[in-house]
């Protein structure tokens, strides 16, 4: 996979004599994405993250300049595909897989919606996907979208499944909504390309150019000031600053104890203890490895360089990682790992020696949910289990987790990609459930 995405240019193609194009954003593009984001409001701001701001506020030059920032640095780091839809050389939206790592991303997309409708942006996503499933090498895209929003719930076709309905997976609008998870795979790529497919399929039902809109009126290209851009980065780089003593940062504060269980972070002298655990545990952790292969692993260099890796918690790559401890035993691990770009949802993994009881997996998992929603601020944490794993099943049903759907083709803690079945706990109070339908916009 490529380290950097900061320069993705996708395009031009044509479609019923305009021209669509990706190109990543520009501090130039910011007079026509406010204009174009201030007239859609109604169509937008249900279903966009809540914000103490207001429409207008959040739609400032500084804020644009902010956000390319930050797309830039993500895409520098192979975190994002950062793109904007041109269309005939016009500003018309944003396009973008964002959460880049493992082998998957998510897919996010906004755009006019005065051609949202007229086939621009659904050639605009396929070759999106064709660059994420191609030059970035990614098994699994998603698109999570409300279940109040009827518009974008329209506009997933192509080979997209709908895997699963999401707690209170994200703070939209007035609430936690509720999601639908819709999964587009690796297995699953057209041979010709999804670009190549689409056009084939519109061409076929539009076989005559709906029109899109001229504006003349377009600004794009507008200068923002120097003065703009500079404050912007000091205040960009004064928020990542933040970032390093918040409490996501660090592995746990203190321990957390329920009856006999202890969680805690690890400890200097914790490498024999927990080299005996996981060679136990192999069959769970690797069962395709031999056991002579999987004892070799454990180092004192791999224990060391887990340890540091740790020391960033849930802000690093691998999350935190909580020790299960009984009466003094190491018995397992458990982690919270993969956070979103709001800190409010993560993913979290779990396995103790075979000779402990479920009841020690259960005890921990609550504890560890426990943990994350009183003392970080967790609202959701969900458990991918493999399908075929009725022990983790049962595991996530008596902690208390719900059962949400089965995702596909999704690369498991093991390595193993395989259907997993999705659990959840959300400690959120959603604002819309799944039988809602009302409701109109584009962005998933």
């Amino acid at each position: 996979m490529s380290s950097s995405y900061a320069a993705v240019t996708l395009g031009p193609v044509r479609l019923h004599g305009v021209t669509v194009r990706l190109r990543p954003p520009a501090f130039g593009d910011f007079a026509e994405w406010r204009r174009i984001r201030l007239r859609d409001r109604d169509c937008l701001e249900p279903y966009w993250f809540r914000s103490p701001l207001t429409w207008d506020q959040r739609h400032t030059p500084g804020h644009w300049v902010g956000e390319c920032l930050a797309a830039r640095a993500e895409a520098r780091a192979g975190r994002r595909v950062s793109t904007v839809l041109e269309i005939d050389g016009r500003f018309a939206g944003q396009l973008e897989l964002v959460g880049v790592g493992c082998g998957a991303a998510e897919l996010s997309v906004w755009v006019d919606a005065e051609v949202a409708r007229r086939g621009a942006s659904g050639l605009a996503g396929s070759l999106l996907l064709d660059f994420g499933f191609g030059t970035v090498g990614l098994e699994r895209i998603t698109a999570p979208i409300a279940v109040t929003n009827a518009g974008a719930r329209r506009a997933v076709r192509q080979r997209w499944t709908l895997e699963a309905v999401m707690s209170g997976y994200f703070d939209v609008g007035g609430g936690r909504v509720d999601h639908e998870l819709w999964s587009v795979t690796s297995d699953r790529v057209p041979a010709g390309g999804f670009a190549a497919d689409w056009l084939a399929g519109y061409l076929a039902t539009h076989p005559t150019a709906d029109n899109l809109p001229g504006d003349t009126t377009s600004s794009t290209g507008t200068t923002v000031s120097a003065y703009t851009i500079l404050r912007a980065r000091a205040r960009y780089c004064l928020g990542r600053a933040r970032h390093i003593a918040d409490p996501l940062r660090t592995a746990t504060p203190g321990t957390a104890h329920s009856g006999s269980i202890t969680l805690r972070p690890w400890r200097g002298g914790d490498f024999t203890t927990r080299r005996a655990a996981r060679i136990a545990a192999g069959p769970l952790l690797a069962p395709a490895a031999r056991p002579e292969d999987w004892a070799r692993r454990h180092t004192r260099r791999e224990w060391w360089r887990s340890r540091s890796a740790s020391r960033m918690g849930l802000r690093g790559k691998h999350g935190a990682v909580l020790v299960i401890e009984e009466a003094g035993r190491y018995l397992g691990e458990c982690r919270l790992f993969d956070r979103d770009m709001f800190d409010r949802n993560v993913r979290a993994a779990v396995w103790v020696r075979p000779d402990a009881p479920l009841e020690t997996a259960v005890d921990a998992l609550r504890l560890l949910i426990t943990h994350a929603t009183e003392r970080l601020g967790i609202w959701r944490v969900s458990l991918a289990v493999p399908s075929a794993d009725r022990t983790g099943a049962a595991l996530a049903l008596a902690a208390g987790l719900r059962h949400e759907g089965t995702m596909h083709h999704f690369r498991g803690i093991d390595g193993a990609l395989a259907d997993h079945e999705l659990w959840a706990f959300s400690a959120a109070r959603t604002s819309a459930t799944y039988a809602s339908s009302r409701g109109e916009g584009e962005h998933p």
